[in-house]
């Protein structure tokens, strides 16, 4: 119900959509759920003087400054681009949650030092039913919180949601065994509280170790394979289009993705009917894939005398050696052979190794004709 509402408030789906407007709504919907556990949790530590309470209190104060960083963060990754970020400011939004991705890590460790001091000197705890009952509510509103988060990141494609969900499930098992270990001590009078609070300070160790991983690979550039093979799927169904290659994806931010790729046409078509068919690709994968595209056209076909016996030694080579997937753009003019080779980047590991297959490569040539040889090895994953 609550996420139909943030959605139709953010016009989502229609051409007016506000993927801000509804990252925003949502942050404070989190928030406001953390800020009404914690209070509670508080004053249950004041009751109980219980530290395992305190922790999760302190975990969902955490959870109410990840949503202060993802208001923030989504509101200037909405900027416009300037001179100095001619592509905009949309990887702002994984900075934020990094920030906030390693204040859950150190929250964590310092906990760890409290629940040992914890151990080292057990204090006696007293729970009521009235705890019980509200720590099982206090799971039973962090499990809705899983569900909200997960589907609006789903619906706008929001990392931080993503991450904020993932969190939501870490807090439901880190107060499950709070409420564990009341009833281990009201059954067995032994004081696990310490013992308890460094397990949940250990499993929030782990989930900042998560999120901090799993942003900076958004940072750095994760390969987006999923996305590579959907894109080459959907313009191999044209007729005319004879074999796709090169894709390259870039996003500067989860609304602004770059993509470019080569796509084969046939040799003697006209440069007009050529153009029209990338034309027409062009806007049908942009309003598919939300991005931007460029398109370069590979014309193929026709092969020389002499191309045609290289490309049968490339045939062979892709058919006897599994580290090599394909071939393509192969010419030969002027003295000079070019060819790009395609190969498993799991298995040629570095430019050494490619070199090699360079060599190994050309041997073969040699054996037709002696040349000049200009050999590309393109590294996929």
């Amino acid at each position: 119900m609550l996420v139909q509402k943030i959605l139709k408030a953010g016009n989502y789906g229609t051409k007016n959509e506000s993927r801000l407007k509804i990252s925003v709504m949502t942050s404070i919907a989190g928030m406001l759920a953390n800020v009404f556990l914690c209070i509670v949790k508080v004053i249950l530590f004041l009751f109980t003087n219980s530290l395992s309470i305190l922790a999760d209190a302190i975990n969902n104060l955490t959870d109410c400054i990840s949503s202060v960083s993802t208001i923030i963060g989504a509101k200037l990754s909405t900027m416009p681009g300037d001179e100095k970020h001619p592509y905009g400011h949309g990887r702002i939004e994984y900075i934020s949650g990094l920030v906030v991705a390693i204040f859950v890590f150190v929250t964590g460790v310092e906990f760890i030092r409290i629940s040992i001091g914890r151990i080292i000197h057990p204090k006696h705890i007293e729970y009521s039913t009235a705890t019980v009952f509200l720590m099982i509510l206090s799971i039973a509103v962090k499990l809705y919180m899983v569900v909200f988060y997960d589907e609006i990141s789903k619906k706008i494609n929001s990392l931080p949601a993503k991450a904020q969900s993932k969190d939501s499930m870490g807090d439901v098992i880190i107060t499950g065994v709070v409420v564990i270990s009341i009833f281990v001590h009201k059954m067995t009078g032994w004081l696990v509280d310490g013992y308890v609070g460094v397990l949940i300070s250990l499993f929030v160790i782990y989930s900042g170790y998560e999120l901090i991983r799993d942003t900076l690979s958004e940072i750095i550039g994760e390969a987006p394979r999923n996305v590579v093979k959907k894109i080459k799927d959907s313009v191999k169904k044209y007729d005319e289009v004879l074999g796709v290659h090169d894709i390259i994806v870039v996003n500067f931010g989860p609304q602004k993705t770059y993509i470019t790729l080569d796509v084969e046409l046939r040799y003697d078509m006209s440069l007009v009917r050529a153009h029209s068919i990338i034309d027409r690709i062009e806007r049908e994968l942009e309003a598919e894939f939300n991005c931007i595209i460029s398109i370069h056209v590979d014309p193929v076909g026709m092969y020389s005398e002499d191309e045609e016996k290289f490309a049968r030694v490339l045939k062979d080579i892709v058919k006897k050696n599994p580290t090599v997937w394909s071939f393509h753009d192969l010419y030969y003019e002027n003295g000079v052979l070019r060819v790009d080779i395609v190969v498993d980047g799991n298995k040629v590991h570095n430019d050494m190794e490619c070199d090699e297959l360079k060599l190994y490569i050309q041997s073969e040539f040699e054996k037709i004709l002696k040349c000049n040889y200009e050999i590309n090895i393109d590294r996929y994953f």
